[in-house]
């Protein structure tokens, strides 16, 4: 009986006549070169929407970085961990309203398999530009009663 309080308290983020529900389709999304960029954008139009009347545009520059981390008795490495940041600014006529920082990370096994390894590697960067874009709508979301005016 207690949780029944909390609940009536609790509203979705993207309810109809909320704030972040008003700002969808209205942030321009970046173009971001390589197949990383095509992923965190694919990320941020699930999340944002597709831009119908821009009113904000986003800017972002991400950076993924690879580093080994278990090493075999023969110096092959066995472990790796991928980090993606993306540095990025929601502007409103071309001044920055939000600014952050989204980073997130993950690790994989790399196996005998040249193309398996690679496989593995494409998912877990697919899974990293997902992640950061869903960071960054979930802060600008989150904001969005700041914005929309």
């Amino acid at each position: 009986m207690a949780a029944l309080p909390l609940a009536a308290c609790f509203r979705p983020m993207l309810a109809e006549d909320t704030a972040a529900a008003g700002l969808r389709g209205k942030v321009a999304l970046p173009e971001i070169d390589g197949r990383f960029g095509y992923f965190l954008v694919q990320s941020l139009e699930d999340r944002l929407g597709k831009p119908a009347a821009p009113e904000y545009s986003l800017k972002v520059t991400s950076n993924v970085t690879e580093r080994g981390l278990a090493v075999a008795q023969d110096n092959s490495v066995t472990r790796i961990t991928l980090t993606a940041v993306a540095k990025w600014q929601l502007l409103r006529d071309g001044k920055p309203v939000l600014v952050d920082t989204a980073r997130t990370q993950s690790g994989y096994n790399a196996t005998s398999s040249l193309f398996a390894t690679r496989q593995i590697r494409l998912d877990i960067e697919r899974r990293l530009a997902r992640d950061l874009g869903e960071r960054i709508s979930r802060l600008v979301l989150a904001r969005a009663d700041r914005l929309v005016s």
